[in-house]
């Protein structure tokens, strides 16, 4: 699977949401691997966050550039453009190979 690439508040990134993002969203969340498949839906913003960091980690080192960005940085330029969520979401779900308009992020509160 190959990366593609994320506009978030003008800046762009190389996403790719492969098993590699997966784990280290599976360790830095303490997600199960049963819960893998709930992704998207009814995820707290932090967990929609390093979900979607995981992803642009991966999507940098698949395109064989360093990546910079840090979780704090990732959520500044989310501030700018709360759709990059949607947008990653369904990201998400087509490289997954699922149905993108299926997977809708619904927040909550921690």
């Amino acid at each position: 699977m190959n990366y593609t690439f994320i506009e978030i508040n003008e800046n762009k990134h190389p996403i790719k949401f492969g098993f590699n993002a997966l784990r280290k969203f599976s360790s830095k969340t303490n997600t199960s691997l049963q819960d893998l498949d709930k992704l998207g839906t009814d995820m707290t913003l932090d967990s929609a966050l390093i979900l979607i960091y995981c992803g642009i980690i991966d999507g940098y080192r698949a395109s064989k550039q360093e990546c910079e960005l840090t979780v704090d940085d990732l959520a500044d330029q989310i501030d700018g453009d709360f759709n990059s969520i949607t947008r990653a979401m369904e990201i998400l779900s087509e490289q997954m190979g699922g149905n993108t308009k299926s997977k809708k992020l619904k927040a909550k509160k921690k």
